[in-house]
This record gives C-alpha cells, sequence and structure tokens, in this order.
C-alpha cells in the first residue's frame, strides 16, 4: 500500500520499525526488498550494525533530520511502522531529553531483572505509573528497565514525557478482521523460513551477537537460534514465532487505538491505496 500510494504521489518512506535498522536482518524483519527499495527512496532502513544498542532518540533524531531532507526536495513522507514509540517521538516530538539516566541504577535494575524477573519489574512500574506499564510489554526486560529507571528518578516518565514541536501528519491505521491479521502472522513467518531466515539467523550468530543484544530481541530470531542449537523443532519454532507475533499485533492495536486522530481503514473493504492518496491530498491542500 506504501509503495503503490508513494509511487502515485511522489512520496518518500520513512521507516518506524525499530528492527528494521539494523543490517543483516532482512529476512527476519521482513524488510522491503532491494526491488521494492528502488522503486521508491527509503529511510531508516539499515542505519545500525546489529551489534549497536540503537534507540528511540537516536531514531527521533536521524528520522527527523530525513523528514526535513524529503521536506526539502518538495516531496511528501509516507512513515510506515510499526513500533509505537517510534511512531510517537518522531511525529509528537516526546520530550526525550527531559527524562534522566543513571548508569547505577539501570545496573542495579538489570541484576534485579536477572534474579526476580521482568514481571516482578513491571509491576513495580505499574505502582509508580500505569500509563508507562501499560505502553511495555512485561517480557521486554530492556524497556521494561529503562521506564522503571525513569519513573524511579522523575517519579512518573508519563508526567515528564512533555509533547513539543510536533509534526502535523494525515494518520491512517489499517484494521483488517483478526482472522485476516492472524493468517497473514502465519504466513509471513512461514516464507520467512522458505527465504532463508536460518540461514541468516546462523549468519547472525556466527558474529557473536548473543540473544539478549537488542537486535537479536526482533521477534522470531530466538525461537530460530534454540532451532539452530538443537533446542526445539522447525515447526515448534515457527508456531512460537507466530504466537509472539500475535501477541504483539494486539499490543499494537491497543497502543494504535488510543490515538484518537488516526482514521481507522479495513483495507479487505476499503481500497487502503486510494484512501492514502485522498488523504495525503488533502495535507498537501
Amino acid at each position: 500500500m506504501a509503495l503503490a500510494a508513494a509511487e502515485r504521489i511522489g512520496a518518500e518512506i520513512v521507516s518506524a520499525d525499530s528492527r528494521q535498522v539494523y543490517r543483516g536482518m532482512d529476512i527476519g524483519t521482513a524488510k522491503p526488498t532491494a526491488t521494492e527499495r528502488a522503486r521508491v527512496p527509503h529511510h531508516m532502513i539499515d542505519v545500525a550494525d546489529p551489534a549497536d544498542r540503537y534507540d528511540v532518540s537516536r531514531y527521533q533524531r536521524e528520522a527527523r533530520a530525513a523528514l526535513a531532507a524529503i521536506g526539502s526536495r518538495g516531496r511528501l513522507a509516507i512513515v510506515v511502522g510499526g513500533t509505537g514509540l517510534y511512531v510517537r517521538a518522531l511525529l509528537d516530538g516526546l520530550d526525550l531529553a527531559a527524562i534522566p539516566t543513571d548508569p547505577l541504577l539501570r545496573a542495579s535494575l538489570e541484576s534485579e531483572a536477572k534474579s526476580a524477573g521482568a514481571t516482578a519489574l513491571h509491576e513495580r512500574l505499574r505502582a509508580l505509573d500505569p500509563d508507562a506499564a501499560s505502553r511495555v510489554d512485561p517480557r521486554n526486560v530492556r524497556r521494561v528497565v529503562r521506564y522503571l529507571e525513569a519513573a524511579l528518578l522523575t517519579g512518573g516518565v508519563s508526567a515528564r514525557w512533555r509533547m513539543s514541536d510536533a509534526i502535523p501528519a494525515t494518520r491512517i491505521g489499517l484494521a483488517p478482521p483478526r482472522d485476516v491479521t492472524s493468517r497473514a502472522i502465519e504466513d509471513r513467518v512461514r516464507r520467512m523460513v522458505a527465504q532463508g531466515v536460518l540461514e541468516e539467523t546462523r549468519a547472525l550468530v556466527s558474529r557473536g551477537l548473543a540473544p539478549s543484544v537488542p537486535s537479536m530481541t526482533g521477534h522470531g530470531y530466538k525461537h530460530w537460534m534454540a532451532h539452530l542449537r538443537g533446542e526445539s523443532s522447525l515447526e515448534q519454532a515457527i508456531q512460537r514465532t507466530v504466537k509472539d507475533t500475535r501477541d504483539y499485533s494486539k499490543r499494537q492495536m491497543t497502543w494504535f487505538r488510543r490515538d484518537a486522530t488516526i482514521a481507522w481503514i479495513d483495507p479487505t473493504v476499503t481500497n487502503a491505496t486510494e484512501f492514502v492518496i485522498e488523504r495525503g491530498a488533502t495535507l498537501v491542500a
């Protein structure tokens, strides 16, 4: 949809996917193909090494620079994704610099997460900042630790995330029936296997990348690694990846449904490309 719309209106695409930033992780993150990227300029893809600890602050800075460059060329941008916090940081102008850090506190929380588990830390976060807790997956140890660190330092991370310098944007959400999404997720995971995601994972592991590195926490990689170690069958790895992705899909919808400015459409009923083009024309006018 984004490719077709971008070609029609002369736009460029900016990815808002927190894992497509990593080079060498093409299949497991379902990046647009080289052919697709040749059709339309893409930004914020392949901008970091998998060993890097890429974060939302860096994304906000680099993606905003990409939007500015696109605008200087007199072209529209279509932001596509993905990662709710990245979209919010980019378009709403979250004041990320207002959130302090404390390396010693973070190290202590990481140690606590190893001994007590991320769920226990998530409960602490819920008590301090229910809104922040609702925005983070309890199983995402790195993000739970970061949110709790910020909440402990500020008394509530949500209260400190001030909106500033928001970028006007027409926001469109695709909401097909749940069973359609569910089938599409399984089909995509099986295509990844056919396209060589196991070989891709083997190459990443050969570099010495640990499962805890942020890049390797992308959906599926831990299950592909477990299969390569002989700890599960291929079908088990597929089904676990499907389940993780379906669960994430539900959390994505919960996140984005909070945004009252999003116009939701069912792409199985409405022509999504034409809808985007029409709304894009309205934005330009």
